[in-house]
């Protein structure tokens, strides 16, 4: 390797670095500020005038999470690609609905803001989380004010105030989806291993390109919105074959990945809540569909149908430029005045920001990565109690937080049972 190319690889490094830094501390500051106006609303109009806190909510949102979504649509050049037939594409976005989403890739989340991004209502995308994500600031506190659904993890105490939560979210005058991965945590190898061998235990339909879905959330789910949202959306998603994987590291990198995505509109008054069973049964039958759907495309790299192009969106691009100005520039010529003091005192303090920014962004980027969600059957801990199918942990809705603990023992018959803990009421 020569020594100009060398150079080249370290100032690549290096930059990318300052990139990341500098997004870090513009997306920190920045959402405190919005968690600090969240507040205010919260105490001044949640209780008086729900409806324009919602709708000024929405803005604080929007210019949060905005900044992350300009990164996949301007940082890395990347867009979409839609499929499905016209009425279900055209009516996704203008009405209540539950999104059932595969759980594949590390920057699915961010395809499923591209979509809401895209129809105009990215604030008012929910999902849910466990309680102790409550605590981290910015992430943590904007979904307390966004009314997003945190749970115990403990199906005992979540069923009592669930349903309080999605009559709340029902309540939105504008649309809202709610966002369901039902396999509960993302696809790896080992995980649809473990996953597979619970299937065939339980009689379960095996799967090639997703984990057995968990239920419960589900279920309760569908059964008490019935009435009050119209409509389940089945949207899968896929990546055409590239040499790099999408990752959000590989966003920041600038490489491109233009994601397809099929859509298919389900009234939820077709959806059998008569018993957990018949809900059960159909979700089960949904991911054979998704499955075959998953199949389809590796083999002709695209989903049935005509395809549609959505481009990236300048609102994207224009609020990230503000704030990485707003706040970016004057911390830039901090850091400056800082650095050219000679005060060797501040400029440690300037490097520790530095470090503690580095790790910030480290464990933000870790998150992301498909191997670090729940293990499905895969860690070797000792299995949790099971009764009736579900851990003492049980969480009522599918999880994006991906929390969900389980163990593998030699023995086959702890096997067994540890999947069967880890599997969320199957």
């Amino acid at each position: 390797m020569s020594i100009s190319v060398l150079l080249f690889k370290i100032f690549r490094v290096v930059g990318l670095f300052f990139l990341a830094a500098h997004m870090t501390i513009v997306f920190l500051f920045s959402g405190l500020l919005f968690n600090l106006l969240q507040l205010i609303l919260y105490k001044t109009l949640y209780n008086t005038n729900r409806t324009l806190y919602r709708k000024l909510n929405y803005y604080l949102i929007y210019w949060s999470w905005s900044q992350i979504l300009a990164i996949y649509e301007w940082r890395s050049n990347s867009a979409c690609t839609v499929y499905g037939d016209p009425e279900s594409v055209h009516s996704f976005g203008k009405e209540h609905c539950i999104v059932l989403m595969n759980h594949k890739y590390d920057i699915d989340w961010v395809i499923s803001w591209f979509m809401a991004n895209h129809l105009r209502m990215l604030g008012n995308a929910k999902a849910s989380a466990k309680k102790a994500l409550r605590n981290i600031p910015v992430i943590g506190w904007g979904w307390i004010f966004g009314e997003m659904i945190f749970l115990d993890r403990n199906w005992a105490k979540d069923k009592l105030t669930l349903g309080d939560k999605l009559d709340k979210l029902a309540s939105y005058e504008d649309p809202i989806m709610l966002l369901y991965f039902c396999e509960g945590t993302r696809f790896t190898k080992e995980k649809h291993k473990a996953s597979m061998e619970f299937a065939k235990a339980r009689n379960l339909p095996l799967l090639e390109h997703h984990l057995c879905p968990r239920t419960s959330g589900f279920n309760f789910t569908a059964k008490h919105l019935k009435g009050k949202v119209p409509a389940v959306f089945n949207i899968q998603l896929g990546f055409p074959n590239s040499e790099k994987k999408p990752t959000f590291s590989n966003l920041l990198r600038g490489y491109s990945f233009n994601a397809d995505l099929f859509f298919e509109r389900i009234p939820l008054d077709d959806v059998p809540t008569e018993s957990d069973e018949a809900t059960s049964k159909w979700l089960h039958e949904l991911y054979q569909k998704k499955d075959k759907l998953m199949d389809d495309y590796y083999k002709n790299q695209k989903f049935p149908g005509e395809g549609t192009k959505v481009g990236r969106s300048y609102r994207s691009l224009f609020n990230s430029l503000f704030w990485n100005i707003f706040i970016g520039v004057p911390w830039a010529y901090l850091i400056f005045k800082v650095l050219t003091t000679g005060n060797m005192f501040l400029v440690s303090i300037v490097t520790t920001v530095f470090v503690m920014l580095f790790t910030v962004m480290f464990y933000m980027l870790r998150a992301t990565k498909a191997d670090k969600g729940s293990s499905y059957g895969t860690d070797k801990k000792s299995p949790a109690k099971v009764k009736n199918g579900a851990t003492k942990e049980d969480n009522a809705v599918n999880d994006t937080a991906e929390t969900t603990k389980g163990g593998v023992e030699s023995a086959e018959e702890k096997i067994l049972q540890n999947k069967e803990a880890t599997n969320n009421n199957l």
